[in-house]
């Protein structure tokens, strides 16, 4: 979830509390904190999976390890900034 979803989502669930939904605002928080958390496992296996992949293609060809070191350093910076 990127910020801007998360202060959205934090933003609506404040706005019901205030208007007096208090039920409803704390569904929304435990969903927003749920899907945090899911997001979370599903882009480390992403990352793991990812891994993988890119050491079988340097097994096969060694010559393009430089390419996939920086590949493997784009993924990690992409999936795991956000859940770290």
């Amino acid at each position: 979830m990127t910020e801007d979803t998360r202060n959205k989502a934090s933003e609506l669930a404040e706005t019901l509390r205030a208007r007096g939904h208090a039920e409803p605002a704390a569904k929304l928080s435990a969903a927003a904190t749920a899907m945090e958390a899911v997001e979370g496992v599903f882009l480390r296996g992403l990352r793991d999976a990812l891994q993988s992949a890119l050491t079988a293609i340097e097994a096969i060809d060694p010559v393009s390890a430089t390419m996939i070191d920086e590949l493997r350093l784009e993924v990690d910076k992409r999936l795991i900034q956000h859940h770290s």
